[in-house]
C-alpha cells in the first residue's frame, strides 16, 4: 500500500476519535456554568433575599465546582491522548521518510534534493505533529463552543441570541477569511526554506573551496537575497494573520457593549436581568477564547497542509532500484561475479557518464581501474553495487541481469572504502563495528594492523574509545583513509572495492596496505588515480571520458597504451 503523511494515524484513529469526545463533555461543563451562575444572582444574591435563601448558593456553589473537577480532568486526558499520539505519529512519519530517503537511488536524491528531503525530515513532519495535536485538542471545541454559546443565549432572549449570532458569525468570517489565504503561502515559505538549506548546506561542505577563491561576499550575497525572499514571504503572511486578533476581539467587545447596553433597559421595556447579563458576558468570553484557539488551530493546520502537500509528493516517489526475488549463491575461485556488456549510464541530459562498457570480475581475482578525473571510475563503482542501474546494456551478476537479485544479497558481499571519508561522531570503536558489530578484539587488532592505522590509534592514550568528530575533522586524510580501510577489511566481505581510497597515504604505505589486503585473499577492485597502486592487478581497465578504452595486464598496456603508459611515466618521474 502506497504510503501517505496521514497513513500512519491509522494505527491510533481510536485515540484520535475518542480525544475529541472527551473534548465535548469537556465543552458542556463549561457551557452548563453560566446557566447555574444567571440563577445565582437572579434568584438568590439579589437585594431582600432572606437569610435561608442564602445558604442555597452552597448546591450550586458545589454543582460549578463538580463540573470544574469533572472539566480539567477530561482536559488533562483528552491533552494527555493528543501529545502521546502526535508524538508516536511524528516517529512513525520520521521513519517513513527515513526508509524513502534509503530506498531512492542516488539520482532520485539528488534530483529531488537533500537539503529539501532533511527539511522534510525534520520541519515538515514537526509541522503535522503540531497539526495533528491541534486537531485533537481543539477541532470539536471551538465550533461546539460556538455553536453552544449561541443556543444558549436564544434560551435566554431572542436579542441576546442575536447579538451572539452577529458577533460570532463575523468573528468566525475573519477565520475563514485567512483560513483561505494562508496555505499557498505557508507552502511558499516552505520552498524558501529548502532553498535556504541548500545554500546553507553548500556553503558548509564548500567552506574551503569559497575562501580559497575568495568568494566570502558572493556567498554572502546570495544567502541575504535568498533570506530577503523568504523574509518577505514570511512578513506577507504576518500581516495577513496580523488582522485575526484584533477584528475578532473587535467584534466580541461589540458584542459585550451591546449585552451591557441591553442590560440596561427596565424589564417590562424588555430588557434582560443582571444574571442574563453575567451568564452573556461568561458565554461572550467563552467563544472568544475559542475563537481565538480556534484561530491558532487554523494556523497550525495549514502549516500542516502545506507540509502533508509536500511529504505527499515525496513518499510517492517510486524507487527506480528494486528489489529481485532471487538470492546469491557462494562462487569457487575464477568463477564470474560480474559482467557489464555494452553498460551505459547518464545522470540526465546528453552527455553520458558512461557508454558502452565491458567489465568482468572474477572471483579471487585483483582489478584496478584507473583513469583521469571525470573519466567515470566512481560511475562504474556505482553499478556494480547496484546503486544506479544502466540506461543501455546490462550489468549480469552471477551469470544473470543484477536487477534479478535481491539488494541486500548483492551489497553484504561488498566492503567499499569511498572517496569520500564517511566517519560519524563516536569513538574509534563505533566507526570500525559499523560493519561487523560482532567482531572480537583480536579481528579488531588485525583490521588496524593491516591498514597501518594502529600507528595512530596506539598513540592514543583512550585508544580505540578515542573520539572521532563529526566526518573525522580531528583527523588527518591519511588517518581517514587507514580507518575506512581498517573498517571495511574488519567487515570480511569477500569483495573488496577501493575507490581512490589510498591517495592520501605515501608510496610507501600505500604499498604496504596493499600487500596486506592481497594476502587476505579477497576478490579486490582497486579504483585510482595512482598507476603504482594498481600495477600489481591481474587486470587493468583503462577508463577515458566514460569508455574503456584498453584492458591488461601493467606490462601490456605499458606497450599498448599512450594514455596508461602516460600517466605512469609521468607519475613515476615525479616520484
Amino acid at each position: 500500500m502506497k504510503k501517505t503523511a496521514l497513513g500512519q494515524l491509522r494505527k491510533y484513529r481510536r485515540k484520535v476519535i475518542l480525544a475529541p469526545i472527551f473534548k465535548l463533555f469537556e465543552c458542556v461543563c463549561e457551557l452548563l456554568v453560566p446557566f447555574l451562575v444567571k440563577w445565582i444572582v437572579d434568584y438568590i444574591a439579589t437585594p431582600g433575599a432572606s437569610e435561608g435563601e442564602w445558604t442555597r448558593i452552597l448546591w450550586p456553589s458545589l454543582i460549578m465546582l463538580a463540573l470544574a473537577v469533572l472539566g480539567f480532568a477530561l482536559t488533562m486526558v483528552t491533552q494527555y491522548l493528543a501529545a502521546r499520539v502526535s508524538a508516536d505519529y511524528a516517529y512513525d512519519l520520521k521513519k517513513d521518510l527515513y526508509w524513502q530517503i534509503n530506498r531512492l537511488s542516488e539520482n532520485q536524491i539528488e534530483q529531488f534534493g537533500k537539503s529539501k528531503a532533511l527539511t522534510l525530515l525534520n520541519n515538515d513532519s514537526f509541522s503535522l505533529q503540531v497539526g495533528v495535536n491541534m486537531f485533537m485538542r481543539l477541532l470539536v471545541r471551538g465550533p461546539f463552543l460556538i455553536i453552544g454559546t449561541i443556543v444558549a443565549s436564544f434560551t435566554f432572549s431572542v436579542q441576546a441570541g442575536l447579538i451572539m449570532l452577529g458577533t460570532l458569525a463575523l468573528s468566525s468570517l475573519v477565520v475563514f477569511l485567512v483560513m483561505g489565504l494562508t496555505p499557498k503561502r505557508y507552502q511558499a515559505i516552505q520552498s524558501e526554506l529548502d532553498h535556504i538549506s541548500t545554500l546553507g548546506e553548500d556553503n558548509l561542505s564548500g567552506a574551503r573551496v569559497v575562501r580559497a577563491f575568495h568568494k566570502e561576499e558572493q556567498e554572502k550575497k546570495r544567502f541575504a537575497a535568498r533570506s530577503s525572499a523568504y523574509q518577505k514571504k514570511a512578513f506577507a503572511l504576518s500581516k495577513v494573520n496580523a488582522f485575526l486578533n484584533p477584528l475578532t476581539f473587535l467584534f466580541v467587545n461589540l458584542g459585550v457593549i451591546l449585552v451591557i447596553y441591553l442590560s440596561g433597559y427596565q424589564q417590562e421595556a424588555g430588557g434582560i436581568s443582571a444574571g442574563t447579563a453575567v451568564a452573556l458576558l461568561n458565554y461572550l468570553a467563552t467563544a472568544l477564547g475559542a475563537l481565538v484557539m480556534f484561530s491558532r488551530l487554523v494556523t497550525s493546520l495549514a502549516k500542516a497542509a502545506a507540509s502533508k502537500k509536500r511529504v505527499d509528493e515525496f513518499l510517492a516517489l517510486e524507487p527506480e532500484i528494486v528489489d529481485g526475488p532471487k538470492e546469491a549463491k557462494a562462487l569457487e575461485k575464477g568463477e564470474t561475479i560480474y559482467e557489464l556488456r555494452g553498460a551505459s549510464l547518464s545522470y540526465g541530459g546528453e552527455d553520458y557518464a558512461l557508454r558502452d562498457i565491458d567489465f568482468t570480475l572474477k572471483e579471487g581475482t585483483h582489478v584496478g581501474v584507473i583513469g583521469g578525473t571525470g573519466s567515470g571510475k566512481s560511475s562504474l563503482i556505482s553499478l556494480l553495487e547496484r546503486f544506479l542501474d544502466p540506461i543501455s546494456g546490462e550489468v549480469l551478476y552471477q551469470g544473470e541481469p543484477i536487477q534479478e537479485f535481491k539488494l541486500s544479497d548483492i551489497r553484504k558481499r561488498i566492503a567499499l572504502v569511498s572517496q569520500k571519508p564517511q566517519l560519524y561522531h563516536g569513538s574509534i570503536r563505533q566507526n570500525l563495528v559499523l560493519g561487523n558489530p560482532e567482531a572480537s578484539e583480536e579481528e579488531i587488532a588485525l583490521a588496524l594492523k593491516d591498514s597501518l592505522a594502529d600507528e595512530f590509534v596506539s598513540s592514543y592514550e583512550d585508544g580505540l574509545e578515542h573520539m572521532v568528530e563529526e566526518a573525522g575533522v580531528n583527523l588527518s586524510g591519511g588517518q581517514k583513509q587507514r580507518l575506512l580501510l581498517a573498517r571495511a577489511l574488519l567487515s570480511n566481505r569477500p569483495i573488496l572495492i577501493l575507490d581512490d581510497s589510498t591517495s592520501a597515504l605515501d608510496y610507501k604505505s600505500d604499498a604496504a596496505v596493499r600487500k596486506n589486503i592481497k594476502r587476505r585473499g579477497l576478490t579486490t577492485i582497486l579504483v585510482s588515480q595512482r598507476a603504482t597502486s594498481i600495477m600489481d592487478s591481474d587486470t587493468i581497465y583503462v577508463l577515458d571520458e566514460g569508455k574503456v578504452v584498453a584492458k591488461g595486464t601493467h606490462e601490456e598496456l605499458l606497450s599498448s597504451c599512450a594514455i596508461y603508459r602516460e600517466i605512469y611515466e609521468t607519475q613515476v618521474a615525479a616520484s
